[in-house]
C-alpha cells in the first residue's frame, strides 16, 4: 500500500501527539470502537446504496486502528492515518490484513495522490484541527470524483463530555463567572 504515498515524511505537528496515552481507556475500547464502526458502515451503506467491498476508504484520525479493522471487513481497501505514532504502532502490530494499512500522517498535508479514495471518514477529529479550510481542501483533494465524506463530532448539548467522561461539562462557559463581583 506504500504506493499511495507521495513521499516519505516525519510529521512535525504537536497538537495531537500521544492522544492515545491521554485517553487510553476510550482509544483501546474494542466494544465501543466496534459499535462506532458498525454505525459508520450502516450509514455509508444506506447513503450509497451499493456494495462497499469494491470501495477504497481513508479514515483520518484512525488512532489504534480498531475501527479500521472492522471497516476492512466491509470495504475493499482501508487506509487509516493518525498523527499519534504510538497508536499507529499498535494498529500495525495488532491488525494484519492485506486490505488494511495504517500510517503516521498529518491530515493538514496528506501524503496521498489526488482522487484516490471513494470514502473519507473524519470522525471526532476535525474539531481538533488548527485550520478547518486546509483540512477540507485535503479531504476534497484525495476524494475521487463522486466520492463521499463521513463526518461525526460531539454536540454541545450532549449530557456527557466524551474526552473526560464527565457529565454536564460541555455547556459551561470557559470564561470565569463574574456575577459575584
Amino acid at each position: 500500500m506504500g504506493h499511495f504515498l507521495r513521499g516519505c515524511f516525519k510529521v512535525k505537528r504537536e497538537y495531537q501527539y500521544h492522544f492515545s496515552d491521554k485517553y487510553s481507556r476510550s482509544m483501546y475500547d474494542q466494544d465501543e470502537r466496534t459499535r462506532k464502526a458498525k454505525t459508520m458502515v450502516a450509514v455509508i451503506k444506506d447513503f450509497l446504496r451499493t456494495e462497499l467491498s469494491s470501495l477504497s476508504l481513508l479514515e483520518i484520525g484512525c488512532s489504534t486502528g480498531i475501527i479500521d479493522n472492522y471497516l476492512s471487513e466491509h470495504f475493499g481497501q482501508v487506509v487509516g492515518i493518525d498523527i499519534d505514532e504510538q497508536a499507529i504502532a499498535f494498529a500495525n502490530n495488532t491488525f494484519k490484513k492485506d486490505n488494511l494499512a495504517c500510517y503516521v500522517d498529518d491530515a493538514m498535508n496528506l501524503k496521498f495522490q489526488d482522487n484516490l479514495f471513494d470514502v473519507v471518514i473524519c470522525a471526532q477529529i476535525y474539531e481538533h484541527m488548527p485550520d478547518a479550510d486546509q483540512l477540507m481542501s485535503e479531504l476534497y483533494r484525495v476524494l475521487k470524483p463522486g466520492g463521499i465524506a463521513y463526518f461525526a463530532a460531539g454536540n454541545r448539548l450532549d449530557i456527557k463530555e466524551h474526552h473526560y467522561n464527565l457529565p454536564f461539562l460541555i455547556g459551561y462557559s470557559k470564561k470565569p463567572c463574574t456575577f459575584l463581583s
